[in-house]
């Protein structure tokens, strides 16, 4: 292959973080709920089914996404999510009730975001084999950062009329996600970059060098334990995602405006697209073990600490970015970390089983927040129980090996 040809490898991750601009601003929810919710006569508590179900959709479709782009190609697959996605966005102009969003906004939406966001992971991982956790993360980081954008055209394009708001939005997310589709294609079979030796497998690395059909993967305790990680590390991120605006005017210490939630959402988002490049970077320099353990007991400690926040608002902005930035390392830990064990050659396919995790993890931690708050009145245990779980998947992290 000529040099031009290897240059060209970087069109993809170009193409990769259009098409997840799109997809992130699942995220944006929060800060479209506060016009939502009224305009449905529903309160924010229950409004947020819309969101959770949005996630599981997301994750589910994703287990025929990564098999569908492995026969089809990472292209055809990208435009059909940008299709269905901008059909559900644009379709949910016309609902008026929460049944109706469930469906625009919650299923079908989520279901376009799963059939886009594996294409250019899987493709870029194909491309870029020396550089795996920066390329995941750079690759996802529109995903989490799309929201810092999107939250800003939302509250103006909310001023027209919340209908006229999903329309736009919809035709946005379709042209984002149709450029980025024209942009993955995959490498010849085998190909390597110039120069580039793979490493070799060891336990202190994590990395297997084996390749696993799906069918093999699902059989081995290292994938349960990586979808066990996985659950455990995204309720604990998801639970403050839900929960920062309701925890922050639970208390009168808190004197913070709608638009100040909107600034904070998006700084935030920022936090969640930076983390995901940073700790996959990390995970390239000192391996995806000690990257993930390393931030999940970060997360741990924050959410652990968070609670104290109600002293300062300052200082809850910064524990919450913080965690938003751990939270963010997910998106391009595990599919390094899936990689790594199963090999890269049926990422796409093995990875959307994997992600099956954050489905799980998005429902229970849409829903799981109010559960346990009225159970017992006050957030303390809330984030206690985000703690431990942070804390359990960083002892998984530590004891898992590599797949022999």
């Amino acid at each position: 292959m000529s040099t031009d040809k290897v240059k060209n490898r970087w069109i993809v991750v170009i193409g990769a973080i259009l098409i997840q601009l799109a997809l992130g601003t699942i995220y944006s929810w929060g800060t479209m709920t506060i016009f939502v919710s009224p305009y449905l006569n529903q309160p924010p508590e229950v409004t947020v089914y819309v969101f959770g179900v949005g996630l599981l959709a997301f994750a589910v479709t994703m287990i025929f996404a990564g098999k569908l782009q492995q026969q089809y190609g990472p292209k055809k697959i990208a435009i059909l999510g940008g299709i269905l996605m901008a059909s559900g966005v644009i379709l949910s102009s016309l609902m008026t009730s929460l049944i109706g969003l469930l469906i625009t906004y919650g299923i079908l939406f989520g279901i376009g975001i799963g059939f886009g966001y594996v294409c250019p992971i899987a493709c870029a991982n194909k491309w870029f084999p020396d550089k795996k956790g920066l390329i995941n993360g750079i690759a996802v980081a529109g995903f989490g950062a799309g929201a810092f954008i999107f939250n800003f055209l939302i509250r103006a394009f909310v001023a027209i009329s919340i209908p006229i708001m999903f329309i736009l939005l919809g035709i946005i997310y379709f042209i984002l996600v149709f450029i980025g589709a024209l942009t993955l294609n995959n490498p010849p079979e085998g190909w390597k970059p110039k120069g580039w030796t793979p490493p070799p497998p060891s336990e202190e690395s994590g990395l297997s060098g084996l390749d696993f059909e799906r069918s093999k993967m699902v059989k081995l305790p290292q994938f349960w334990m990586l979808w066990s990680m996985f659950v455990l590390s995204a309720i604990s991120g998801l639970m403050v995602i839900g929960s920062f605006a309701a925890f922050s005017r639970s208390t009168p210490s808190y004197v913070i405006s709608t638009a100040d939630f909107v600034l904070i959402g998006s700084l935030a988002a920022l936090f969640n697209g930076a983390g995901r490049i940073v700790w996959g970077k990390l995970a390239d320099l000192v391996n995806y073990k000690k990257a993930m353990i390393l931030m999940f007991i970060v997360q741990a400690i924050l959410m652990l600490i968070y609670f104290s926040t109600n002293i300062n608002e300052v200082y809850f902005l910064i524990i919450t970015c913080t965690i938003f930035f751990c939270f963010g390392g997910n998106f391009s830990l595990f599919p390094t970390a899936t990689a790594d064990l199963f090999g890269s050659k049926n990422l796409g396919a093995n990875y959307g089983i994997v992600f099956t995790a954050y489905g799980v993890a998005g429902f229970i931690g849409a829903i799981g927040v109010n559960i346990i708050v009225l159970a017992f009145g006050n957030y303390l245990l809330l984030f206690i129980v985000m703690g431990i779980m942070s804390i359990g998947a960083a002892i998984l992290a530590f004891v898992i090996r590599p797949p022999k």
